[in-house]
């Protein structure tokens, strides 16, 4: 489910083909099914699903929850859930300029901060899972 979120929303892929409609209606029943599957409250992992799924709120113009899912994977990096230290360094720089672009103003978590990126945002915000 979370690879379907990637290729309808992936910046580096062309929508053009595919009808808004239905890319929208698709993503909407893949995210509420992820989200029903791991809600907000519960412990299960949110390190791949919730930026996926915030890409999808962001687009559709629902910014205020796709910031809340951006925090929930930041606060999920030090969660139960072992990641090696430079990958979880690698994700919250990437998942911090997400949530710099999404807000438009400075963010920090721990000792990392951003800022947003006004040109091209959405595409550096789409260098998460890499």
């Amino acid at each position: 489910m979370i690879g379907a979120l990637h290729q309808l929303f992936h910046s580096n892929l062309d929508h053009s083909r595919f009808p808004s409609a239905e890319r929208f209606a698709m993503s909407k029943a893949l995210s509420e099914h992820i989200l029903a599957l791991n809600p907000p409250q519960g412990d299960g992992p949110k390190l791949r699903s919730y930026p996926a799924i915030a890409r999808y709120y962001h687009e559709n113009g629902n910014k205020d929850r796709a910031i809340e899912l951006v925090e929930l994977a930041i606060k999920s990096l030090d969660g139960p859930e072992p990641i090696p230290e430079q990958r979880k360094q690698h994700l919250l720089r990437n998942w911090l300029q997400t949530l710099a672009n999404y807000k438009g103003e400075k963010v920090c978590y721990g000792a990392h901060c951003a800022v947003p990126h006004l040109e091209g945002a959405k595409a550096r915000s789409e260098e998460e899972e890499r």
